[in-house]
């Protein structure tokens, strides 16, 4: 068996905000073979082995939806949890007298009860492209950064339901210009890719590594394994509030099984079945594992896009859990510029202003408000956040 592999839990009933800090614990399972299946029984010793870490922890968990490998293997979800497990590694696996023992590390991240409003958070995903594309040319896999790209939004929408996500066929930017964005850049940037498609959180980056190397077997110097990495760069901004909530870089490595001469077919499951496609799919369950923490505890704020004679236009509606009736209070925006890449973005709740849902439908809502002064106030792209919440109440106090 494999010495080390990776187990990803999917919880799909948990949709619980999450802390950043985490911490691993070590679970340990044995159970007999016997005649039973051996892929079975090494299922279930890993899932008690998650279990036992999880109970170490101060976590009660069932864990019955797992993905192995970037592979559904169980779909029943079953969570009662003071812990949120992001990733699993399987130290060792070893059979003894007709006994299968499990060892697992668990990164596990307490789950605290954060202030938060009820709105769906509001994503865009871009396109990841391939930094280098010259390292494409080995198997043709040229499309594999529009792949990563469409992972990354389907994982995001699977794992967190409290997110409203939008996948764009473009990317950020383009790779001579990346490794040299500033954060003002970036800024300006997620400001106006917020504004044209109504998105609160930005999320983009690029496939920085997929070049192969040979891996030699100390044992058989004639024996050499063909690898290819996988480097995933990733950014998240709160493009309304002018904040880097996520930079960070994921890597993995595993044996790659095709000829020199392939062309590989990135749309055919079977890519995704074999070991670089699982690892590849492991590694992007890791970012978004990242990217839904980094926003879980956000304020929701949207922008106005409209002005009625009475009434505002914004871009939220009942697709991010907006209802009749529902209060908004009115942000004004203001940013300080210091330098050309560094810049302070303040949004100051306007006092005594306030706005209540009229009418909505699936991506936008009309607000109003009985006094003509504060439809007069607001301003197409000033912002609104939901009304009467702790986060409202502090937007003022923070910044970047």
């Amino acid at each position: 068996m494999t010495p080390v592999l990776r187990v990803f839990l999917l919880f799909i009933t948990c949709s619980l905000p999450l802390a950043a800090s985490a911490e691993w614990v070590q679970g340990e399972s044995t159970l007999a073979v016997k005649d039973a299946p051996l892929d079975d029984v090494r299922l279930m010793a890993i899932k008690n082995a998650i279990a036992d870490a999880s109970f170490k922890a101060g976590s009660l968990i069932t864990a019955e939806d797992v993905v192995l490998n970037g592979l559904l293997v169980s779909s029943k979800a079953e969570i009662h949890s003071t812990g949120r497990i992001q990733r699993v590694e399987i130290l060792s696996e070893t059979v003894e007298d007709e006994k299968l023992t499990v060892v697992v590390r668990v990164n596990i991240t307490p789950i605290f009860s954060c202030e938060s409003d009820k709105y769906s958070r509001t994503v865009l995903v871009t396109r990841f492209q391939l930094l280098k594309p010259r390292q494409a040319a080995y198997g043709d896999i040229y499309d594999f950064g529009q792949q990563i790209s469409k992972r990354i939004e389907q994982q995001l929408m699977r794992q967190e339901t409290s997110l409203s996500v939008q996948l764009m066929d473009k990317a950020f930017a383009d790779t001579a210009s990346f490794n040299a964005l500033q954060p003002q850049m970036m800024y300006e940037k997620a400001a106006y890719l917020a504004q044209t498609s109504g998105r609160q959180f930005i999320v983009f980056g690029f496939v920085r590594d997929i070049s192969l190397f040979e891996q030699i077997n100390i044992e058989d110097d004639d024996d050499a394994a063909l690898k290819r990495n996988f480097t995933l760069d990733v950014y998240v901004i709160d493009a309304f509030r002018n904040a880097l909530l996520l930079q960070d870089s994921y890597h993995s490595e595993a044996n790659w099984s095709y000829a020199e001469a392939s062309a590989v077919d990135t749309h055919n499951s079977l890519f995704w079945r074999s070991e670089y496609g699982r690892v590849s799919l492991n590694t992007v369950n890791a970012a978004v594992s990242d990217i839904s923490s980094a926003i879980a505890c956000k304020a929701s704020i949207t922008q106005i896009v409209d002005k009625l004679p009475d009434g505002i236009v914004v871009a939220m509606g009942s697709d991010q859990g907006v209802s009749m009736g529902d209060s908004f209070s009115l942000l004004k925006k203001r940013s300080l510029k210091r330098t050309p890449y560094t810049g302070i973005s303040v949004q100051r709740p306007v006092e005594n202003v306030r706005f209540t849902v009229s009418e909505v439908n699936a991506g936008a809502s009309v607000l109003t408000s009985d006094r003509p002064a504060d439809i007069a106030l607001a301003e197409l792209y000033d912002l609104v956040t939901p009304a009467d919440t702790p986060l409202a109440n502090s937007l003022s106090q923070q910044t970047p």
